[in-house]
């Protein structure tokens, strides 16, 4: 049933696609200030414990819709977890955007590509001033987005698939905070994304220039948590086989747009036939 649901969503995201506005999850930043203000000063808050609490409620609603829709009406659970996958990629797909960058570069539309570029950050306000930052955040975003999603609902279903989604939004309000409740959120994440940061280092080493990749991901690598992103990012960019130039002329740049799209779909097709591989020898539903 996995492999049909994200084959499903997939083909729905790449004729059809789904409205941003539905996917910005605008509530959790709502939720997370009610329970903040409500247990702010209380000593279990500030640290593991009150991550737990935020992320608990919209959890546990997923498990208690799954085992309701389960017990009354089996064959609907497929569609429960087709709506919460689509609900948890983004918060906008990223291969037609990548699409729409690639059309305002090539016709030199300035303030197009620039609105684009926003799009790709992380943070709302962080505006990549180069054209390596620019990759850097696609990168980041593809995991973040796509990769990441995909793992965890392939992982643990619907309640992995908003894990992760709930888990980035949360690290990503409490980034430049400190305290033990920022770091709980920022342990949360590097657990989330260590295993999606190596399996898609993998991805681009097996789809892109294997040699380069995993010297840069042999440099990268190490006993840390905190370097999921260089690991993804190095073997990403190695994997391309091609020069980050600043002032390379937009051609080049062009190529290596096409190139960056081009190895995060063969990076998506791997995990897809991996995944048909498995199902069909029995070792997924």
């Amino acid at each position: 049933m996995t492999l049909i649901v994200i084959l499903i969503g997939m083909a729905i995201e790449h004729f059809i696609g789904v409205a941003d506005e539905i996917r910005r999850l605008a509530w959790f930043d709502g939720y997370a200030n009610w329970l903040e203000r409500q247990y702010a000063g209380k000593s279990f808050w500030d640290g593991p414990a009150g991550v737990v609490a935020t992320l608990a409620g919209p959890l546990l609603l997923v498990l208690f819709i799954e085992w309701i829709v389960t017990a009354l009406f089996y064959p609907a659970v497929m569609i429960f977890y087709l709506l919460v996958l689509l609900y948890c990629l983004g918060p906008r797909y990223l291969n037609p955007q990548l699409d729409e960058y690639i059309a305002a570069v090539s016709t030199r539309d300035n303030d197009i590509a620039e609105r684009l570029v926003r799009g790709f950050a992380i943070f709302d306000d962080e505006l990549p001033q180069s054209r390596a930052g620019i990759i850097s955040n696609i990168f980041l975003a593809a995991n973040q987005r796509l990769f990441g999603v995909l793992f965890w609902f392939i992982l643990l279903g619907p309640f992995g698939a908003l894990l992760y989604r709930l888990s980035c939004l949360l690290w990503n309000r409490q980034y430049e905070i400190h305290g033990s409740y920022s770091d709980a959120t920022r342990h949360l994440y590097n657990i989330l994304n260590w295993p999606t940061a190596r399996l898609l280092a993998f991805s681009f080493a097996l789809t892109g220039n294997m040699v380069r990749a995993v010297d840069a991901w042999r440099e990268a690598e190490s006993n840390s948590f905190s370097v999921n992103e260089q690991v993804m990012l190095g073997t990403g960019i190695a994997a391309l086989d091609q020069d980050l130039e600043e002032d390379s002329p937009d051609e080049d740049y062009l190529e290596l747009l096409h190139s960056l799209q081009g190895l995060l779909n063969r990076a998506l097709l791997l995990w897809l036939s991996v995944l048909g591989i498995m199902t069909l020898s029995g070792w997924l539903g």
